[in-house]
């Protein structure tokens, strides 16, 4: 099976925001800081749910609701700008025993024993090659090969697999 991709940079953005919100910490500190914000607005409005001005609530909220976004915006930004590989047209090639992953400035084989995990999202197919490395593959570009690329991988039990059915 041949897999044809290119990624641009909007959807490697949505990618890494995806990733970062998917994380239990950052969503519990995300609704921790707009609540926090959400307050210390009313308070400055004339609610006084405080007993003092809560300026380290509206401090901590911005942080959560501005900074962290734009962080990862600018992280995702200057690794896209930086590793041209991530822009390359990319051919994969799955077979029974090796992922052949072909771009514009290399080409790699892996066997699948060589496989860390396996992620599936709503729009993104993820082959993680260790627990922090994954090759990208939007769902699109798999068009009608989706089901047997995921029998291919149900096939392998000695991959971590999250996939849907």
């Amino acid at each position: 099976m041949v897999i044809e991709t290119k990624m641009v940079f909007a959807q490697y953005l949505k990618l890494m925001f995806l990733l970062s919100y998917r994380k239990p910490m950052v969503i519990y500190i995300t609704i921790i800081g707009t609540l926090l914000l959400i307050g210390s607005l009313l308070y400055a409005v004339g609610f006084k749910i405080y007993e003092s001005p809560p300026y380290f609530q509206f401090i901590f909220g911005l942080f959560t609701v501005v900074v962290i976004p734009f962080s990862i915006y600018r992280n995702a930004k200057n690794t896209f700008a930086s590793h041209g590989r991530l822009h390359e047209n990319i051919t994969y090639e799955f077979t029974d025993n090796l992922i052949k992953i072909t771009g514009e400035s290399f080409t790699v084989e892996e066997s699948w024993e060589k496989t860390y995990r396996i992620l599936e999202l709503n729009s993104w197919m993820l082959i993680y090659q260790n627990k922090h490395v994954a090759n990208v593959i939007p769902k699109e570009a798999f068009g009608d090969q989706l089901t047997m690329f995921r029998k291919l991988v149900k096939g392998k039990p000695f991959i971590k697999q999250k996939l849907r059915n």
